[in-house]
């Protein structure tokens, strides 16, 4: 935690792992080279967009659509955790989300 707020960039490294049966990822692992594929990753930021919570449908689609570009670029928990701090949202704790 950093002033207060949750640390992004663990809190998408403990999603990642879950995803992938393991520990979580450090905020430099690559989620790809750690064994993920596309169908995890899909999973992975449909989770992170339900904790982040964002303000309304639209601003979820935008988080959305800004994270699947970016987790092909660079999958990793910082990399994931720079769009939403682009984004102003801040992970609430992991299992804080509701799965669809």
């Amino acid at each position: 935690m950093r002033n207060g707020q949750p640390d992004v960039s663990a809190t998408i490294g403990e999603l990642m792992g879950e995803a992938l049966l393991r520990d979580p990822l450090a905020p430099d692992e690559d989620f790809f080279d750690c064994g993920g594929d596309s169908v995890r990753a899909v999973d992975v930021l449909q989770r992170l967009v339900d904790v982040c919570r964002p303000a309304g449908p639209e601003a979820a689609e935008a988080l959305r659509s800004t994270l699947l570009e970016t987790i092909f670029e660079d999958a990793t928990p910082a990399g994931l955790a720079a769009v939403c701090a682009a984004h102003a949202t801040v992970p609430g704790p992991v299992g804080g989300g509701q799965r669809h």
